[in-house]
Formats: C-alpha cells, structure tokens, sequence
C-alpha cells in the first residue's frame, strides 16, 4: 500500500511570476504574487512557487484569480 503523494510543485517563471508556468494563464491577480506562497492554477491545476523544494512547508494559497476563485 502506498501513501499518495501531492502533486508536483514546479517554479514560477521568474520574468512572469503571476503566470502559471505550465499552461501560462494568469493565475495570481488578486494579490503580488510572494515567494513563502504555493499557488494554484485555475486553468491546469497546476501548483507552482518560487522554491518549489520548500513547498512541503510552504502555505497554500490556492486559487488567486479573481475571475475562477471558488466561494
């Protein structure tokens, strides 16, 4: 039996840091986008960060697009 594992968080693009690396929609539009930070993208789904080897510890932020954010 094996624990399930998170899905990967990968680095932000650091030209573009509000983009989702992946799928390149514009994913943080709420807020600066910070580095202590996991985001979410509500596109793709995808996680992204500035330190993704520190996002184990990082807090989540979820979905930061005011346009597809849940209520």
């Amino acid at each position: 039996m094996s624990a399930t594992e998170p899905p990967a968080t990968i680095r932000w693009n650091v030209d573009k840091p509000h983009r989702c690396p992946k799928c390149h929609a514009v994913a943080i539009d709420m807020e600066k986008p910070k580095p202590w930070r996991v985001y979410t993208c509500c596109r793709c789904a995808t996680r992204f960060t500035r330190w993704p080897f520190l996002a184990f510890a990082l807090h989540r932020a979820g979905v930061r697009c005011s346009e597809h954010r849940p209520t």
